[in-house]
């Protein structure tokens, strides 16, 4: 029976079958790529040069038509996926032109420099003493301004000083006692004893002479706006 059904004519069935097989194969890979040459998808490119440690900003940055097969992995096609003020180009910078990758933007917590690449012209970081009495049961974090409240010494009694240059500033970041930002995935310890915030030199003086002679209060007032 075996020998009926195998027989020159069904051996060349199977073999026109399997180059009907192989050729549509070959066409549709064939026209894969040349699909891939040819059509196009919007991706993100930077306009100029972006130096290394550089906020990223919309005004940087534009859509342009790059033909697929010239897209690298980890490209950006949509503005949603950047977090606009606190995005920062890596230690490597993005030249005129090139495709926004993922791996190429940073956030000032992962940035080389850290919270440094994220200050204000003329502005620098303190260190505030804190717990969470003093940080408002922790609410005092990254990105949230807050008003500086100190109580300091003077002979026997402690006096309120409410100084109007120290409301809304903001917050950087907050480190716990092992010198690390308190991550519950990480198994560190949750407890801030630090609040590192961006000041001027003249708040950073005031809030300094305030921690020597007393304690130094955290209230939060709003969580920062990004109109960029």
């Amino acid at each position: 029976m075996k020998e009926k059904l195998w027989n020159k004519y069904t051996r060349s069935g199977l073999i026109v079958l399997v180059g009907v097989i192989f050729a549509l194969i070959g066409f549709k890979l064939t026209q894969s790529n040349i699909a891939q040459h040819v059509q196009t998808q919007r991706v993100i490119v930077a306009k100029e040069d972006i130096a290394p440690f550089t906020e990223l900003t919309k005004d940087m940055l534009e859509y342009e038509d790059r033909v697929i097969s010239a897209i690298p992995s980890g490209a950006i096609n949509d503005a949603s996926q950047i977090s606009f003020g606190d995005a920062y180009t890596s230690e490597f910078g993005i030249i005129k032109g090139s495709t926004l990758q993922a791996h190429l933007i940073t956030t000032a917590a992962q940035s080389q420099m850290g919270s440094l690449v994220s200050l204000k012209p003329g502005y620098t970081e303190i260190g505030v003493k804190t717990d969470l009495v003093l940080s408002a049961g922790d609410e005092a974090k990254p990105g949230v301004l807050v008003d500086v409240i100190a109580y300091v010494q003077k002979e026997s009694e402690s006096i309120k000083v409410s100084d109007p240059s120290l409301t809304g500033i903001r917050v950087l970041k907050r480190l716990n006692s092992e010198g690390t930002v308190p991550d519950p995935n990480a198994g560190n310890s949750l407890i801030p004893v630090v609040v590192v915030l961006e000041v001027t030199k003249a708040q950073a003086e005031s809030i300094m002479e305030y921690q020597e002679s007393g304690k130094v209060y955290l209230l939060p007032t709003e969580l920062e706006r990004s109109d960029k």
